[in-house]
């Protein structure tokens, strides 16, 4: 019982170490939480100890089963016990187990004490401390069970932790490269900067020292004048001297006379007086001496007083012949501008020209300040040199006065016949001597002045003096009213002379060229100068680029007269050929102009046949010198012609004769001119041209200058070539001309004006006075960098627009309304003190507007129309009163599109824009509809329905509409249908003539016939409405035929009422490349096609409608991209499409050699709809997807032939194209309409990824260029992954690295053995970083390039080691250079073709043997090296890579980063 006890309290004792073990568990628990709120302090130690717990936890596991299994021992041994108590119990009963009698005595005790253990032992409950341990082993397998959780959990929280901090890590170590290589740029900007402040140092210098020149060319002017001052004094007291001479002279001629008489007879008797003679021809010889040095001062006098006025007078006379001779140089040199880009970019890049030019730009203006300071110098020096001449002419006075003394003195020593001659003589010939010595030194000292005045005269010109000024302006005054009317030729020249020298990348700039090939030709039209012919001589003017506007409607307006008949001149021929405007084949349309009989006769040619008018006054015959000019306004408007003449127009009393009309018939109503064939001749042609005959006269006499053509100015001078012109002998005819500060704006260009400085005070204004009739046009605009401020008119009323800091552009409108055709002043008042704009008459904005130098007037040039999405048309009318700060007249310095002239013609407005729904109503009055009328007019359009016209006099009812892209004429119940649709974009003339019962429809040259019933006129008067429904595009020339008035183009002012219109030029359509693509299936488009595919876009842009910009996608894109340099390459753009459409298009162009991958892709917001355009097996296919239905186009042939080519994809309601170089066109139609929702962005190249069926993931690998949708080039990419620039150049094998910097990675070199390394290069550049292997400051290598010398340094972990080469030739020289770096125990050598060189390094102790990568072009920004040899990187091109001696391909290379291409090096 005893032992019993004894291990009841051994189990009570191990229950409480479970329990004490329990408690200790889960302190241990709570410190391992507390650890885990310090989890993101020390991740490795929380790690660590959450695995020591782990184990902990599992060794507590371990001992709760040992327990239990000692639990279970303790009960075993507990029954035992209790099978020895039923043992004993039984002994009790009175027998052992050997059947043996206990022995009696205290047994009953010892029982009784049994019992009472007995029952003690039963009513002790083990059951509740049982089910304690069970519920407390419960509790621990809970508790250890909840523990292995959350350290699973934890520990998985630890990894993404982990993670997490790992990526932080690697984004800071970028953010780090990043950074160093900001600073590494940063300090390439300084040092550029200090370059640039030691050049501007140089140049400083340079400037002082050519100022300290100029004060000693002043100071050693000043020592010439005061020498001529001396001098002049010095002459003054030898004329004294002279006259004292004269005297002595006089004197001794009145001795020499009284002996004359004694002296003969000496002579006589006197032998010796033969042998004087000698003396005295030697005196005569001395005496002409002297007459001829006096002849060389009285020379010098002229030459002082002579100028350049007469040089200047003949340069002025054949000034007519410099312009036009500067005009066709500024042509020539224009055209030349493309041919020559290539050439001047290669010299540009080679030389350096653009640095030069600036250098040379800031010694020029240094020298134009010295020049000015010298002639300001020259100019106070005037009066100086005056009082010169007026001593000269007092000195020649003299002079003239001694010479007739010597005169005198030679005829008295001709008759000296006394014996004291010699004295005599002797004394005459040192008078004659002291005399000619002090005229030598009068010349002398006169020829240094007349030297430095011609040199100064040479240098500077002309002197500027009030004396010169008057006498140029009487020996030129006819020619200078001719040049007084060409400053804006001059200025515009010279512009062109100035914006082409410091264009430095001129195959980037071939806008800019074409651009300023246009300015010149606009600055020919100003020339507004009438050309004189002699009847031999004519010029081929120059025809308009907008032929399509000329179809419908032509407006030619010009002046001519005829030469005074003189007398004593046999009379000439009165025929004479005038102009002719039409096709170079005469059997076609044209129109013409001649002089028959002395009378002015018209003819035109429509195809019906020769239609002639005959004006009844005679052309004015008149003077050259102050000609009276004729004025001849021809007006068509489809069949019908109008023409006024106005006879004398130039003279103060001009006649107007009463318009003259014609027709040519209903059948053919348009001027249909050949682009490819058209001429204007004007006064003559060519011997291969044949005019018609009613035109077939001899060359015109007389002068002739154009006005305008279409509201637009042209002049003779604006031409494409002469014939048998002289304009040296045949000067052009003078008129009077009114001068005006008026400009017109013909609604296509610009005016700029710069200011000398910004202007900071605190309130300015720009005023300028405005009159015009359209509805939307630009007025004022300035801007600088991402800023711009603008007045704008829209819809008639004035718009201040603009765009301050980095808020989104914002617009505030007036009610006043501007455009009603009178005078109204604009001015903008920039208060900045205030931070407020005031734009009349009551726009006010509170704004801090930013410092300018240049605005715009009228208009923007296209690159910062393009740069700000400035959609608004440009000013057309005119403006006057222009004024600034800076100014009260201001003068433009480039003008586009801008004219002097500013006539009432321009009020005419014939074109309007058309929104959906949008009308236009006219006034009916005079209509005869329904009996006999005709209506016409010109259409453009992308839509497929909506109505043109519509006219309701129920039930008369005209209506014309397109359904759907049919032309179809309805009158009451009867329709006339033309088969062929016309909402491709293209201007298309329609026209309704009604005629008895027949009623007829043209369109173009289409036409169609309908009988239809003559109804009774009803006594009504309804506008005639234009537009409506779904139509949305441009209607202009309108021609409605009025009774009881002449035929004439509509003028859309007159309107009764408009709703969604905009009067003016018609806007740029969205869809217009669909537009130019149907433009090639016309015959003569193809045929155009077929000889020059770019002259025929060159042809798209100029006879585009006017003012309507042509979609960027034509013009030349300088930025190409290379993409597929890695796989999944891309250019990811932003674009924001209307909500819904069901119109698109995009439009690129490919260059390409690979046989598959993705070009564009872009989803819709809708699931499962797309547009794809990608290339399989060298196929382009444009795939969509709409609706969960898919369509697939592709071409028939193969591109993938490393040409470019244009590819355009549309859809269009139901159809879908693909064009290819707007030549083969392939089609498809979707089963419904669907309407198109983009969802950004647009991916050009790969993709990050894609699940699309049949769709390439991996981008193409080639160039791209003009990426547009809906004619609108995406030029700032959102996004680019793995793009370079695309080299428009031949190829040859090898990797390029571009000068932005970039490098490649190449297995891995095992350093700390011996090893060899090959490759060959072309750079580009003198220095670079080659080749760099390791990691670590004490073991790498590192081959460089600097100044041209070939360098290897490195660390073979003995020390430090070094060697180079210089080569005998320039690495730079464009050739290949090979390229070897080797190690051999401890010697390092480097080759460079046939030259090496090598170091001897200290011994390796124990070569480290460590992998290391092998990076070329440049050493990345992350590896752990301070030492940085030479901060460019390679520029340049690589190839054939050996590593110990084993090749390495492209396919071997691990890493690119950069601007790196491995598919080839520029060829050159």
């Amino acid at each position: 019982m005893r032992h019993l006890e004894t291990r009841i309290k051994d189990l009570k004792v191990l229950l409480n170490n479970y329990r004490s073990v329990v408690h200790n568990q889960g302190s241990k628990v709570d410190e391992l939480e507390t650890e885990f709120i310090n989890l993101n302090r020390d991740v490795n130690a929380l790690q660590e100890k959450a695995e020591m717990n782990y184990k902990t936890a599992e060794i507590l596991f371990n001992n709760f089963g040992q327990t239990h299994q000692k639990g279970k021992d303790l009960v075993s041994r507990i029954q035992i016990v209790v099978n020895n108590i039923e043992v004993l119990l039984e002994q009790v009963a009175g027998t052992n187990a050997e059947g043996n009698n206990l022995p009696l005595g205290d047994a009953a005790k010892e029982l009784a004490e049994a019992q009472r253990m007995m029952t003690e032992m039963r009513n002790r409950n083990f059951g509740h401390l049982q089910a304690e341990a069970e519920k407390e082993r419960t509790e621990a397998q809970l508790l250890l069970a909840r523990i292995k959780n959350e350290l699973q959990k934890y520990h998985q929280e630890n990894h993404g932790l982990i993670k997490i901090v790992r990526d932080s890590l690697n984004e800071y170590e970028s953010k780090i490269t990043d950074l160093r290589e900001a600073l590494n740029e940063a300090m390439g900007q300084i040092k550029q900067a200090e370059n640039l402040n030691r050049d501007n140092g140089v140049l400083l210098e340079d400037v002082k020292k050519r100022i300290e020149e100029t004060n000693v060319q002043q100071n050693d002017i000043l020592d010439i004048l005061s020498s001529a001052r001396s001098s002049l004094t010095q002459a003054n007291s030898m004329l004294g001297l002279l006259q004292k001479s004269k005297e002595e002279y006089e004197s001794l001629a009145a001795q020499l006379d009284g002996a004359r008489k004694d002296m003969n007879e000496k002579l006589t008797n006197n032998s010796l007086s033969a042998s004087k003679e000698p003396l005295v021809v030697r005196a005569e010889e001395h005496a002409k001496s002297l007459q001829d040095l006096a002849k060389q001062l009285e020379e010098i006098k002229n030459s002082a007083r002579k100028d350049e006025l007469v040089g200047c007078a003949v340069e002025a006379s054949t000034a007519y012949d410099n312009i036009i001779n500067a005009i066709k140089a500024a042509e020539e040199a224009a055209n030349k501008a493309g041919n020559a880009a290539d050439s001047a970019l290669s010299t540009v890049k080679r030389d350096d020209l653009s640095g030069k030019a600036a250098k040379l730009k800031t010694e020029s203006s240094t020298l134009l300040n010295q020049a000015q300071e010298t002639e300001r110098t020259l100019r106070a020096i005037g009066p100086t040199l005056e009082d010169i001449k007026q001593r000269l002419g007092v000195a020649d006075g003299k002079k003239n006065t001694l010479q007739i003394d010597l005169v005198t003195l030679q005829n008295n020593l001709n008759g000296i016949n006394r014996d004291d001659i010699d004295s005599i003589i002797t004394s005459a010939k040192t008078m004659v001597k002291s005399a000619e010595d002090v005229t030598t030194n009068v010349l002398d000292e006169l020829l240094p002045i007349q030297v430095d005045v011609e040199k100064m005269k040479s240098t500077y010109g002309s002197t500027q003096s009030a004396g010169f000024s008057k006498a140029l302006m009487e020996a030129n005054n006819s020619v200078k009213k001719l040049t007084n009317k060409l400053p804006d030729l001059f200025s515009k020249i010279e512009s062109i002379n100035q914006q082409l020298m410091p264009i430095s990348n001129i195959s980037e700039n071939v806008n800019r060229i074409r651009e300023l090939i246009q300015q010149a030709r606009d600055a020919a039209n100003k020339v507004a100068i009438p050309m004189r012919f002699n009847g031999s001589s004519g010029v081929e003017v120059r025809p308009p680029s907008n032929l399509e506007d000329l179809k419908g409607y032509t407006s030619l307006s010009f002046f001519l007269q005829r030469p005074q008949t003189r007398l004593d001149i046999p009379q000439r021929a009165s025929n004479k050929f005038v102009l002719y405007l039409g096709n170079k084949d005469a059997s076609k349309d044209y129109i013409g102009m001649a002089v028959k009989d002395g009378h002015l006769t018209c003819v035109y040619n429509l195809g019906d046949g020769d239609v002639e008018i005959d004006v009844q006054p005679f052309v004015t015959q008149s003077e050259t010198e102050d000609a009276i000019m004729d004025q001849v306004k021809f007006e068509r408007i489809y069949q019908y012609v109008k023409l006024n003449y106005i006879k004398g127009a130039t003279s103060a009393s001009p006649e107007y004769e009463h318009p003259l009309n014609a027709s040519s018939g209903g059948s053919d109503t348009l001027l249909n001119l050949d682009p490819s064939t058209v001429v204007f001749y004007v006064g003559g042609y060519p011997p291969d041209f044949r005019p018609p005959g009613k035109l077939d006269y001899p060359h015109y006499e007389g002068c002739i200058e154009l006005d305008n053509l279409n509201e637009h100015i042209i002049s003779l001078y604006n031409f494409k070539r002469t014939f048998n012109l002289n304009t040296t002998e045949v000067q052009p005819c003078r008129r009077y001309k009114e001068e005006t500060d008026q400009s017109y704006f013909e609604g296509t260009g610009y005016a700029s004006v710069t200011l000398k400085e910004s202007n900071t005070h605190s309130r300015v204004r720009y005023e300028q006075t405005i009159e015009t009739t359209a509805d939307e046009g630009i007025v004022f605009f300035a801007a600088n960098g991402d800023q711009f401020i603008s007045v704008l008119i829209k819809d008639g009323h004035t718009v201040f627009r603009y765009k301050v800091g980095s808020e989104p552009p914002k617009e505030i409108e007036t009610n006043a309304t501007v455009n009603d055709g009178t005078y109204k002043q604009i001015h903008l008042v920039l208060a900045r003190s205030k931070n407020t704009v005031h734009v009349s008459p009551d726009i006010k904005a509170n704004i801090n507007v930013f410092l300018f130098t240049k605005y715009y007037l009228g208009g923007i040039p296209p690159s910062l129309r393009e740069r700000f999405n400035i959609s608004t048309p440009p000013f057309r009318g005119c403006m006057k009163n222009v004024k600034n700060p800076n100014t009260a007249s201001v003068v433009f310095d480039e003008t586009v599109g801008v004219s002097k002239k500013c006539s009432d013609d321009w009020k005419l407005v014939r074109s309007a824009a058309f929104s959906k729904k949008g009308t236009l109503s006219l006034s009916a009055a005079g209509f005869p509809f329904p009996k006999d009328f005709q209506v016409g007019f010109g259409f453009q359009t992308m839509t497929s329905t909506g109505t043109l016209l519509n006219y309701n006099l129920w039930p008369n009812i005209l209506t014309i509409f397109l359904r759907p892209g049919f032309v179809t004429a309805k009158m009451r119940e009867k329709e006339i249908e033309l088969k062929k649709k016309y909402e491709d974009g293209s201007m298309h003339y329609v026209t309704v003539i009604k005629t008895g019962n027949i009623l007829r429809l043209l369109v173009d040259d289409e036409s169609a016939l309908a009988s239809v019933d003559s109804p009774r006129a009803r006594a009504l008067i309804e506008p005639i409405k234009f537009g409506g429904d779904d139509f949305e595009g441009c209607i202009s020339n309108i021609f409605i035929k009025r009774a009881g008035q002449l035929p004439e183009v509509q003028n859309l002012v007159n309107y009764t009422a408009k709703t969604g219109v905009s009067l003016g030029a018609c806007r740029k359509y969205e869809n217009l490349e669909p537009v130019l693509l149907k433009e090639f299936k016309k015959p003569l488009r193809f045929k155009m096609l077929k000889v020059q595919n770019e002259k025929y876009l060159d042809y798209l842009k100029a006879a585009n409608v006017q003012n309507r910009n042509l979609p960027t996608e034509l013009n030349a894109s300088s930025e190409a991209y290379l993409l597929g340099n890695i796989p999944n390459s891309f250019l990811s753009y932003m674009f924001s499409p209307p909500s819904s459409t069901d119109r698109l298009h995009f439009s690129v162009d490919v260059r390409t050699r690979s046989s598959r991958g993705l070009i564009v892709f872009m989803e819709e917001r809708s699931e499962d709809s797309y547009m794809a355009l990608h290339i399989s097996k060298g196929r382009f296919v444009f795939s969509l997807g709409s609706g969960g239905k898919r369509i697939k186009i592709k071409t028939s042939i193969k591109y993938n032939d490393g040409q470019w080519h244009t590819v355009v994809c549309s859809m269009d309601g139901k159809n879908v194209r693909l064009v290819v170089d707007g030549l083969r066109a392939q089609h498809g139609r979707l089963a419904t309409n669907s309407a198109i929702s983009i969802k950004s962005p647009i991916y050009v190249g790969g993709l990050p990824s894609l699940k699309r069926q049949n769709i390439p993931v991996d981008s193409f690998k080639g160039c791209l260029r003009n990426f547009g949708m809906n004619g609108r080039v995406m030029n700032a990419p959102q996004q680019k992954n793995g793009v370079l620039p695309c080299l428009d150049v031949p190829m040859n094998t090898g990797i390029y690295f571009f000068n932005e910097g970039g490098y490649i990675t190449i297995g891995n070199l095992l350093m700390g053995l011996d090893f060899r390394i090959v490759f060959t290069i072309r750079p580009r550049s003198s220095t670079g970083i080659l080749l760099h292997a390791g990691s670590k400051q004490d073991h790498y290598l590192t081959v460089y390039m600097e100044g041209g010398k070939v360098i290897a340094a490195g660390n073979s972990g003995a020390g430090e080691f070094q060697t180079s080469v210089i080569p005998e030739q320039p690495l730079s020289d464009g050739q290949w250079h090979t390229i070897a770096v080797s190690q051999k125990e401890n010697t390092v050598q480097l080759e460079v073709g046939t030259q090496s060189n090598y170091t001897t390094g200290l011994p390796r102790s124990l070569p480290r043997r460590v992998h290391q990568p092998l990076y070329f072009g440049k050493i990345p920004a992350n590896l752990d090296t301070l030492w940085l040899p030479v901060k460019d990187p390679f520029f340049g091109c690589l190839r054939n890579i050996n590593v110990n001696d084993k090749h390495v391909s492209t396919r071997r290379i691990s890493e690119v980063h950069g601007v790196v291409s491995l598919h080839g090096c520029p060829a050159k």
